[in-house]
């Protein structure tokens, strides 16, 4: 039996990816399912800096211009398997939610560049697993919202009949 030096990747924590969601969401102002260059200006003036503009391009992994959810996650996911650790993310997080710039994650500007002069991108890779999780999810967050609005139309009628 030999031991391995391996270093095992652990996934974001579930309470991670529900707060980078909910910058995501707040990023997406216009409701479309992606962030623009618009959308993070209202949010948050100071993402107009180099340094804003230089990681706004970074996460928009197939370069079209706006950054979809799952674009967004696998960026928050790299980080952590760049060796930042939960709470160094959490952090960032908080800063975000803030409104404050974002820190330069060194490693991982180093990742993506190693990355795109790879045959099997990485970053593709883990794209593709963000829209494979999301597309899970996404249908449950759908459902839990429709119904959670007829529990609340329930409730109105409800009122309405005892009024």
């Amino acid at each position: 039996m030999g031991c391995t030096t391996a270093k095992i990747h652990e996934p974001l924590s579930q309470r991670l990816r529900e707060k980078a969601s909910e910058i995501f969401k707040k990023l997406d102002i216009k409701g479309t399912g992606t962030i623009d260059k618009e959308g993070t200006e209202q949010f948050c003036p100071i993402l107009q800096s180099q340094t804003q503009k230089h990681y706004l391009k970074a996460v928009d992994f197939d370069k079209s211009g706006d950054i979809t959810e799952d674009e967004w996650m696998a960026f928050w996911e790299i980080v952590k398997e760049n060796g930042y650790s939960e709470e160094e993310i959490n952090i960032e997080l908080d800063e975000l939610m803030d409104g404050k710039a974002w820190v330069q994650f060194k490693r991982v500007d180093r990742f993506l560049k190693i990355d795109e002069k790879r045959r099997g991108s990485r970053v593709k890779s883990i794209v593709q697993e963000e829209k494979r999780r999301l597309s899970i999810i996404q249908p449950a967050r759908l459902q839990k919202s429709k119904t959670m609005q007829s529990e609340g139309h329930d409730m109105q009628q409800e009122i309405q009949q005892q009024s």
